[in-house]
């Protein structure tokens, strides 16, 4: 069964998910404490086996809880093999495509909706039930003689259905022999006990457990078909060495102090996942402890086939996965790098490596096991975070894994890493919203409506192809120049005056500007650029740091004509905002902030307050105006709100107050801008084109 939808209520901080569609590859995407967990540790409640717990149901819903609420319900599509079974055990009813499976406060058991599909509710006598399998034993009973009646034990037959074929067999083979022993002589009874018996090794498939039609549908289904959420969330690490003594008494029942030999080695449980992986028998392994050529070709074995199942999910350079006997009967775990041309090096204990070798390691072991076991497939896996502390390439490796399980499995798994987001369709990727006040969560199938700060790692992996268009260098080499800067507002400012001047003599429609995260990303960014094949420039501020990276940048390779600084007639100029005339910008500055700071007292600002403050820059005297006024509640002058009202209004065509002085201010910038860049092709073309002798 896969599930297509579901839907959580009265679980934890969530009041109600609403209907959520998923796919086979599912993730949930979200802030921390934002219910992804809740929701994955819900969905587990669909388990035949689980459990509502009063501390589970949602404090806020008291009135609600008092009547029965579906806490997880789930829409499953039945596979055409699933159909086919159901088919044949019950070939009266219409085709059961699909089922909802949900679980109340107030059931212990899950319980089934089969929709519009019609199934009797009365009982059947025709119904190959395990009921009415036991009733015609009875009936048997009854009617031999009274001697041998009274001496019968139906004890076996009145306990629960059996839940095994070998169950059922054990059962069935001991009443047999208990007739046999008190009906030996009398041969009419024995012939017609063996019209009964004759066909035990088939009876057992062949029983339904229910008297109603519905009841049968339903246990078959919970007893056959009734889809598992495996859940994963604790992540053990791995270190180095296995005790084998402490590790065979625990997999005989003796519960031992722990497992630690030498170094820390974490539970029992992911030794018995390694050894899964490597087809390794602790037993087998002390078996031959003593016989140097049969343990020599059993470890060269197991390390063989251990390498092979975990490289698949290792991205980088393969590695080599050596298992090594030890006096003491210690197994340690060696590692070794094998690089492409066939080169093994860096061949260590595991405790040798670094944190997050080890835990990309262990994650990796314990994951590939318990999904490979075949118990796992076609099962719906749960995960918590499985790319935690994971390097990114590491992630991908990861995310290539869960692709490959999604064939046999259905996946769903919460993360926060823009590299573990690899399908964007609606229903595989889901967000996961917290509402602060009410404290409950809400998941968004149509994730771009979510929060800006919720959809970032969205955004991040959604840029994934222009960080790969940016390294493609013969994209590089075939761009228009490159001009980096140092913020958005840089960025928001250059191209709105661009749109507004239409100045066809600039020649810079349309500029390709690259806005850095903050100064410090400035001198990376640019080089990278570089690097690439883009013919980089570089648009600073004209302040001290911003000339130590222009400075920084020319030792790297950068020539000076690359550098531009923002300057207005061959003076210099601290910002892009002292390009706007003082009054231009303070028009914008009153709009913004006669509103924002109404209740405090704000009053419309001059020139006069601005040179008051004897700041080099317009940002400068404001900032020392908004410092002064803190008291006020006034915070922070926030340079960004200005820069979106004034690109706002030049997008809406409202620039009534911008002067033609600031429209040619900003002219002279990118006069300045094309005219460095012909500097720097002049400069190219002769020294890459060869002189005339």
């Amino acid at each position: 069964m896969r599930l297509r939808k579901f839907r959580v209520r009265a679980f934890r901080c969530i009041h109600d998910s609403g209907e959520i569609k998923v796919g086979d590859l599912a993730a949930f995407i979200g802030r921390n404490e934002s219910g992804k967990t809740t929701i994955l540790e819900a969905l587990t409640l669909l388990n035949k086996d689980s459990k509502a717990s009063e501390l589970d149901l949602c404090d806020e819903m008291t009135d609600e809880l008092k009547s029965e609420v579906r806490l997880a319900e789930g829409d499953f599509e039945l596979n055409e093999n699933e159909i086919r079974l159901i088919q044949e055990k019950f070939p009266n009813l219409q085709d059961i495509k699909t089922i909802k499976i949900y679980r109340t406060q107030t059931n212990p058991r899950v319980q089934y909706d089969f929709g519009d599909v019609k199934i009797s509710g009365e009982a059947s006598k025709r119904l190959n039930s395990w009921e009415n399998f036991v009733e015609r034993i009875e009936n048997f009973v009854s009617n031999i003689p009274n001697p041998i009646r009274i001496r019968v034990d139906m004890k076996l037959l009145q306990s629960h259905p059996p839940r095994t074929r070998d169950a059922f067999t054990n059962m069935m083979a001991e009443f047999n022999n208990q007739i046999y022993l008190l009906a030996s002589e009398d041969r009419q009874v024995i012939l017609e006990w063996e019209k009964i018996y004759k066909d035990v090794d088939n009876i057992y498939d062949n029983l339904l457990v229910g008297t109603t039609e519905r009841s049968a549908l339903e246990n078959f289904i919970e007893d056959k078909l009734h889809p598992r959420f495996v859940y994963f969330s604790d992540y053990k690490k791995i270190l180095g060495n296995i005790d084998l003594n402490e590790f065979l008494k625990e997999t005989k029942g003796i519960r031992p102090k722990g497992l630690e030999y030498i170094e820390e080695f974490d539970k029992a449980e992911t030794v018995k996942n390694l050894f899964y992986l490597a087809e390794l028998d602790a037993n087998k392994l002390e078996e031959v402890a003593n016989t140097p050529s049969r343990l020599i070709k059993l470890l060269h074995t197991t390390s063989r086939k251990l390498s092979e199942r975990l490289n698949p999910a290792w991205k980088g350079d393969p590695i080599h996965v050596e298992l090594r006997y030890n006096p003491g009967n210690i197994l340690s775990v060696v590692i070794s790098d094998v690089h492409k041309d066939g080169m093994v090096t860096n061949t260590g204990l595991l405790n040798r490596r670094a944190e997050g070798f080890k835990w990309t390691f262990s994650f990796i072991v314990n994951f590939a096991a318990e999904t490979q076991r075949s118990e796992l497939k076609e099962a719906i896996l749960l995960l918590d975070e499985p790319a935690r502390n994971l390097h990114p390439t590491q992630q991908r490796g990861i995310s290539d894994l869960l692709k490959n399980l999604a064939g046999s499995n259905q996946i769903l798994y919460a993360t926060h890493s823009p590299f573990m987001i690899f399908d964007y369709t609606p229903g595989n990727l889901l967000v996961v919203e917290l509402d602060k006040r009410k404290h409950l969560s809400h998941i968004y199938y149509d994730y771009w409506n979510a929060d800006d700060q919720t959809l970032t790692p969205i955004l991040y992996g959604l840029s994934r192809g222009l960080v790969e268009s940016i390294i493609d260098r013969e994209i590089g080499y075939n761009s228009r120049p490159v001009i980096i800067v140092e913020t958005m507002t840089d960025s928001m400012y250059l191209n709105a005056f661009d749109r507004f001047l239409k100045d066809p003599n600039l020649s810079m429609n349309p500029l390709n500007i690259v806005p850095a995260y903050n100064k410090n990303s400035v001198l990376p960014l640019a080089i990278f650029y570089r690097n690439h094949g883009y013919n980089t420039f570089v648009l600073l501020d004209n302040t001290d740091q911003s000339r130590q990276i222009s400075t920084l940048l020319q030792t790297n390779g950068f020539k000076a004509v690359q550098m531009i600084f923002f300057e207005l007639g061959g003076q210099p100029r601290q910002a892009i905002e002292d390009l706007i005339v003082d009054e231009d910008y303070l028009h914008a500055v009153n709009q913004t902030y006669e509103i924002k700071l109404r209740k405090e007292g704000y009053t419309n600002l001059t020139r006069e307050d601005l040179v008051a403050k004897g700041k080099k820059s317009i940002i400068d005297n404001l900032s020392e105006i908004w410092r002064e006024n803190q008291y006020l509640g006034w915070e922070k002058f926030d340079r960004e709100d200005i820069c979106r009202y004034i690109c706002e209004k030049i997008a809406l065509e409202e620039t009534e107050f911008l002067s033609d002085k600031t429209k040619d201010q900003f002219r002279s910038i990118y006069r300045l801008i094309a005219e460095r860049i012909r500097q720097n092709q002049n400069i190219v073309s002769e020294t890459t084109i060869p002189h005339k002798r």
